[in-house]
């Protein structure tokens, strides 16, 4: 760093080598002044700021006057105009239970023969006791033919296979227990044993989400046919423990489907090893990640997370442009609800009118972030500040950041991966990770499949119970695409 002029002019008489000191004490501190900065800057990232989960924010109370989020606002308890839910008495009990009175209160007479002049009801909503396990014993007999004297046996139905096995609805609802609603395998058994009365073993449940997993790869091959045809994909990843070591789960989903896959690397190796982007020509709808960029298709921001980094410029910069720029991106949400959700186009001088001031507030905030001065004393890029990253970024993929008030089935955020991708990391959460690269694999491809049978409003124990009778449900691809595709013409807003 140099030193400024005004303290230049009052070293004129000051020894050389002198000066060569001091020049060197200010350079250091300068440094380490960025430095401090940079270190600051770290610690006050959190989920509001940043990309960071809300989990890592810790205990501390929240600002309720800087939150962006309304809901913290609100009081505990049903708000304002919300319908309330409760029991309400079933006019078909399932048993009625009479209490009436023996002898008469006041003067002890019987009133075996009195008549009943009112009835008051009272109903208890309550489970019946644990259903008793159902063993069928299955029996092929074997013939002996009294014309040709030879023999014929009967066959066993195609899932009897063993001599003592596990019926497929009590294999779907072990299933249903440890990969939807995610209790671990070892709790799962105890709760079969204390609601339902059978023992299993933790093994056994793993060798059930083998058995399941080994079912649904039609499926997977359906569903990846299927996402290659859509006209916008969410894609999304996270780091998963897999063996000790850090693994990537990639999701890829609309509104209809999901698909996990569980990959060693983060990059475009994982990427291309699931097949989707590298043959995909519609609008990928993604966090800014330089690997999902390297892909020829379309893409759009999300930009809920632009506006969690204009948040943070905003704390470190203390300037203006980058709360005007979150009003503007939700002013054009809020624009887009109204006329795409509607059925209509967004005039295009909204359009140009938001573009136009779009552009203003990036080169107010570039005017007021200069990048820094290149010095040729010292070899080497010198690093950008966060802020000016950002403002450049914004920049130069204007029209992925706003893709989504120019086409209709671009959402604004990309929340549909986030929500996909969270029900796993409250697995990691309970479980840890996982010990065995094969199952995680496995239980990565039932995911998909619940998730996308819960998406069309399949039941999915149903669907858990047909995976196993080796019938699983299966989209229909031409018919899925046509239901997204084949929307009705938008009609001009006058």
């Amino acid at each position: 760093m140099d030193i400024p002029d005004e303290i230049k002019s009052k070293l004129k008489e000051t020894p050389p080598e002198v000066i060569e000191y001091i020049t060197l004490l200010h350079g250091i501190i300068g440094s380490m002044d960025a430095r401090i900065k940079e270190l600051e800057s770290r610690l006050n990232l959190n989920s509001r700021n940043s990309g960071k989960p809300p989990s890592s924010d810790g205990y501390a109370r929240k600002n309720r006057q800087n939150s962006q989020d309304a809901n913290n606002l609100k009081k505990p308890g049903g708000q304002p105009g919300h319908k309330g839910k409760t029991l309400h008495q079933s006019p078909n009990p399932d048993h009625i239970q009479p209490h009436k009175p023996e002898f008469c209160h006041f003067c002890r007479k019987s009133l075996e023969n009195a008549n009943t002049i009112k009835i008051e009801k009272r109903q208890v909503f309550d489970l019946p006791p644990p259903p008793h396990i159902e063993i069928t014993e299955h029996q092929a007999h074997t013939i002996r033919c009294n014309h040709c004297g030879k023999k014929s046996s009967g066959k066993f139905p195609q899932d009897v296979t063993k001599p003592v096995q596990y019926g497929s609805r009590i294999r779907a609802y072990v299933s249903y227990l440890t990969h939807y609603q995610l209790i671990p395998y070892e709790r799962t058994a105890e709760l079969c044993s204390d609601l339902f009365g059978f023992s299993i073993s933790p093994g056994t449940i793993v060798n059930l989400t083998h058995n399941l997993s080994e079912n649904l790869h039609h499926f997977e091959e359906n569903v990846l046919n299927s996402l290659k045809c859509e006209p916008v994909i969410h894609n999304d990843e996270t780091g998963l423990r897999v063996e000790g070591k850090l693994h990537w789960l990639h999701v890829t989903c609309t509104k209809l489907l999901t698909h996990y896959s569980l990959q060693s690397k983060r990059g475009t190796d994982g990427i291309n090893a699931i097949g989707v982007l590298t043959n995909f020509n519609g609008v990928s709808v993604h966090d800014f990640w330089g690997s999902y960029l390297a892909y020829p298709c379309k893409h759009s921001f999300c930009c809920a997370h632009i506006i969690r980094e204009l948040i943070r410029a905003e704390e470190e910069s203390s300037q203006n442009w980058p709360s005007k720029l979150i009003d503007l991106l939700l002013e054009a949400k809020t624009l887009k609800e109204a006329h795409h959700y509607n059925g209509l186009v967004i005039p295009q001088n909204l359009v140009d009118n938001v573009k136009k001031r779009y552009g203003e507030l990036i080169q107010t905030g570039l005017n007021e972030n200069p990048p820094p001065i290149i010095r040729s004393a010292k070899r080497g890029r010198i690093k950008k500040t966060f802020t000016r990253n950002l403002l450049e970024r914004l920049e130069t993929w204007k029209c992925e950041v706003l893709r989504f008030i120019d086409d209709p089935l671009v959402p604004f955020d990309n929340n549909l991966a986030e929500r996909d991708i969270r029900m796993v990391k409250v697995k990691m959460k309970i479980s840890g990770g996982f010990r065995d690269y094969f199952t995680a694999e496995a239980v990565a491809l039932i995911r998909s499949y619940i998730s996308t049978v819960r998406k069309n409003d399949v039941n999915v124990i149903e669907a858990i119970i047909g995976a196993f009778e080796k019938n699983p449900w299966i989209t229909k691809c031409k018919l899925l695409s046509n239901k997204l595709t084949e929307q009705t013409p938008l009609k001009v807003c006058t």
